[in-house]
């Protein structure tokens, strides 16, 4: 939500009002679900495949009527300040957020740092999701160049805006206390700040949670690790997880 362009877009589809913003969340979990389940999932034919074959289309979808629109209504989206819609930019950013924004960012202020051979895979994973979904795939080459993208629309696109506040907030409303775990608005703000940090969240008009609560992520972070290396660390426990992981979900 910090890239001020990416938002005005995401405005436009609807998606992420309060009413909608969660099942827009669930739709991108199961995509990513279906896309690291097994191998076989994200080969040809397989669940993660046209999973993102489908997101290729409902970009293609929204990039045609946002443009229809705007040539009819210039006032409703203006393509020379914003870009054009879900452009190769908007692409690889998103591409990005998934594999080299959690390597470098997500998973280390959690306390979870990946091995270089876990990064490269992790990397070439999704420059095939890139391929799948029409996105330049020359920035995920390597793990380096991967990260040097990342620093730099990290540099040039985080820029929020009036929308991209609005829009932070809908996420956070709308998963406030539901189940399983029925999470406060002040935890998901806390869990907001300490992976995205302070100057972002700041920007993003995200409230600042009590010390209580930046005690209960950083207890819920301590889990992680824990549940991570001890897995990671002995091997059938690693094979075990794998082989659970890669059960086939049940969801259309």
């Amino acid at each position: 939500m910090g890239a001020a362009r990416v938002t005005e877009v995401l405005a436009r589809t609807g998606g992420f009002s309060p009413k909608v913003a969660k099942g827009r969340m669930y739709e991108t979990t199961q995509h990513i679900l279906q896309i690291t389940s097994s191998l076989e999932s994200i080969k040809p034919g397989g669940a993660g495949h046209a999973s993102s074959i489908r997101v290729r289309l409902l970009h293609a979808a929204v990039r045609r009527r946002i443009l229809a629109l705007a040539k009819r209504k210039p006032s409703y989206y203006s393509v020379e300040e914003y870009g054009v819609p879900i452009n190769d930019l908007d692409s690889i950013g998103t591409i990005s957020t998934f594999s080299s924004t959690l390597i470098w960012f997500g998973f280390p202020r959690q306390g979870i740092f990946l091995r270089e051979r876990e990064i490269e895979d992790f990397i070439a994973l999704w420059r095939l999701v890139a391929h799948y979904m029409g996105t330049p795939t020359d920035v995920f080459e390597t793990p380096e160049r991967a990260k040097i993208f990342m620093e730099s629309l990290s540099m040039s696109e985080i820029n929020p805006s009036d929308m991209s506040r609005v829009m932070a907030n809908n996420i956070i409303l709308s998963l406030e206390n539901l189940p399983p775990s029925y999470p406060s608005r002040d935890f998901l703000v806390a869990s907001a700040r300490w992976l995205n940090g302070h100057e972002l969240a700041d920007a993003l008009g995200l409230g600042r949670p009590g010390l209580y609560y930046q005690a209960l992520v950083a207890g819920q972070c301590i889990f992680f690790i824990c549940i991570c290396y001890t897995y990671r660390s002995i091997p059938f426990l690693d094979r075990r997880k794998i082989k659970v992981s890669s059960i086939p979900s049940l969801a259309p």
